[in-house]
């Protein structure tokens, strides 16, 4: 659980790191709707993991990434991306973790459908250093 808080720490201080960007150019949020092949499922969530962290670690541009499986119907993922702009998304599937990602998970993925969203607010609770719980939105 803290790992998870902490990963949510990052990425508020994130979008509070990209507010000069964002001022100049609109947040890309996307949803990915994903079948995965049950066979292989345990093998892409592994695949899966591997890219989001390195993503959000290594790329300024990748605010967020969070994945989540639908509770009755486990091979339906659904993943939740917020980029600073289409140019860091741009960036993003052209990153290596990424291109190993896809072409890792090709015969893995039944089905892909990326959905295009216009955010409202974004908001996210963190704690900090201190284990202080702090609030952000954008």
């Amino acid at each position: 659980m803290r790992k998870i808080l902490m990963a949510i720490s990052a990425t508020i201080l994130s979008l509070s790191a990209t507010d000069a960007i964002a001022a100049s150019a609109p947040l890309m949020v996307r949803i990915a709707e994903i079948e995965i092949d049950p066979n292989q499922l345990a093998a892409y969530k592994t695949l899966l993991a591997e890219e989001q962290e390195a993503s959000v670690r290594l790329e300024p541009g990748v605010l967020m990434l969070h994945s989540v499986a639908i509770a009755a119907q486990p091979t339906q993922i659904r993943l939740l991306e917020v980029y600073a702009d289409r140019a860091a998304y741009e960036a993003h599937i052209r990153s290596p973790h990424f291109m190993k990602y896809k072409t890792s998970t090709e015969r893995m993925v039944k089905s892909l459908k990326l959905i295009e969203t216009m955010p409202i607010l974004l908001c996210a609770k963190a704690v900090t250093q201190a284990d202080v719980p702090t609030a952000a939105c954008r």
